[in-house]
């Protein structure tokens, strides 16, 4: 069974699948007055190195770091003033986030890239980034937080999350006139905010959690609908040989036409920038490969029953949903102190207050000690429901908990096939995690006759391959390929 796309996880960082900038907030002062520039600087300095090492590192691929900063200059260029220095950099992170941080500090994920489809889309991205930094929105932020105190809790949650929507839609406006200034196709951003609603959908669907704040951004739909509304009146306005002043002055020419400007979209060089990109979390971050999970971190691999996915990914803490409302909960424990009890005397006390177990068993998996136990519980609609639960002792002070949710009646089959999970929990030994490499995103050239299904095909690690084949590669549901076409699929 192939396994939920957690790169596409949802996050309470940047609201709707990170389109937009991390909220400033954390890094201010609680009580703080205007910013100067210089105090916006310093913070932005301070913070930096904290907020690389949080996301995983700079991505160390030198030609995608200064493809990423060639960009963002040539956007740069078309600021009437710039008050920073802007710093691009390419976070080795398998989500996907863009943010950016006071006095000039602009991040974006290797993951981000990925759900590009073009140069002008990453553009876009990287412009709504600078645009709040241009108009100084973390200062109005800051301003903001100084008059909230003292409101009723509602009254500043609205007015909170009001003003984070205008600023997320003016910045989405300014971007798109940035684009335009810059010789990028102006439709681009709301390209890419089509292709991030599809990214939600597809993410929800495989389990994945909403954001815990949503109403700090406007929904996907409102901005795809201004965004088109801005890029047809900048288009119209354009129309006839707009000047483009502050990119000529700089020297990117869009190519002239009698029609108006033709726009840089750039599919080529950059799908040649991003192929080979890793895609999604690396080993060491917890990767499912399938449907299985490999953590090369903490050293550990298991495989789910048939016909269960994982939902949630966690290098501690893992949820995954089956047949018939069948759920699956793991999670690592660290005690302490050495335990003299035995392994099953833990595992009743360690369910005791919520559960009353019928049976408890000893075993041994894979040379570790193993505790298995069941118990009866009552579900939400009033009918009985079995829990079975496992415990791995993996070393005197670690240990891995199993516990399997079943509705109904729990027949001896259904059983033995939910213990797979535990049953196939190993650890992996130092060859084996030198040897697990993370998937990776390749452009390939369809050949003549090869199908989107057969192309789809190569993805069978994901949920739903399809359906995320034709969002990579921004497909609608009734588009094939023709042989010639670059195509975004990810391996491993």
């Amino acid at each position: 069974m192939a396994a939920s796309m957690r790169g596409a996880r949802l996050s309470v960082l940047l609201g709707a699948l990170a389109v937009a900038s991390l909220a400033f907030g954390s890094a201010l002062p609680a009580a703080a007055a205007e910013l100067t520039i210089a105090q916006e600087v310093r913070i932005g300095q301070r913070e930096h190195p904290g907020v690389v090492q949080r996301f995983g590192g700079e991505y160390m691929d030198a030609k995608v770091g200064q493809y990423v900063a060639d960009i963002g200059k040539r956007l740069i260029a078309t600021l009437p003033e710039r008050a920073y220095d802007y710093i691009f950099t390419v976070l080795d992170f398998g989500d996907p986030y863009a943010f950016a941080m006071p006095g000039g500090y602009i991040y974006i994920t290797r993951q981000m890239l990925l759900v590009a489809n073009s140069e002008a889309e990453l553009a876009a991205v990287l412009a709504h980034e600078i645009s709040h930094l241009a108009q100084r929105h973390a200062n109005q932020r800051s301003l903001l937080q100084d008059q909230l105190p003292g409101a009723p809790v509602s009254a500043l949650a609205d007015t909170w999350n009001q003003f984070n929507q205008e600023q997320e839609l003016d910045a989405d406006a300014v971007s798109i006139r940035m684009l335009a200034d810059a010789g990028y196709d102006p439709m681009a951003q709301a390209r890419f905010l089509a292709a991030i609603g599809e990214h939600v959908q597809l993410a929800q669907r495989a389990g994945e959690p909403r954001p815990r704040n949503p109403n700090t951004h406007p929904s996907i739909a409102e901005r795809l609908r201004r965004a088109t509304q801005a890029a047809q009146a900048v288009e119209r306005a354009r129309a006839g040989g707009g000047a483009l002043a502050d990119a000529l002055a700089a020297g990117y020419l869009p190519a002239a036409a009698s029609d108006g400007p033709k726009w840089t979209i750039g599919r080529e060089p950059f799908l040649g920038m991003i192929d080979g990109l890793v895609y999604g979390r690396r080993p060491a971050e917890g990767m499912v490969i399938g449907n299985t999970y490999v953590d090369t971190f903490n050293r550990y691999t298991f495989t789910l029953p048939p016909g269960f996915h994982f939902s949630r990914t966690r290098p501690t803490s893992i949820s995954a949903e089956g047949p018939h409302g069948a759920s699956m909960l793991f999670d690592m424990q660290q005690l302490r102190s050495v335990q003299t009890e035995s392994l099953a005397a833990y595992l009743r006390r360690s369910v005791i207050s919520t559960f009353e177990l019928e049976h408890v068993e000893e075993q041994t998996v894979a040379d570790m000690q193993a505790a298995f136990g069941r118990a009866t519980a009552i579900g939400q609609d009033g009918v009985p429901a079995q829990v079975l639960f496992a415990t791995i002792r993996v070393n005197p002070t670690t240990y891995f908990r199993f516990r399997f949710f079943l509705p109904g009646p729990l027949s001896a089959e259904m059983a033995e096939r939910m213990l797979e999970a535990p049953v196939s929990l190993r650890r992996l030994p130092a060859a084996e995690v030198a040897s697990i490499q993370p998937m990776r995103l390749r452009v390939l050239t369809a050949e003549p006759g090869t199908g989107i299904e057969a192309l789809a095909a190569q993805m069978r690690m994901l949920d739903h391959p399809l359906d995320w084949l034709r969002m990579l590669n921004h497909l609608d549901a009734a588009a094939g390929v023709a042989p010639g076409d670059k195509v975004k699929v990810v391996v491993h």
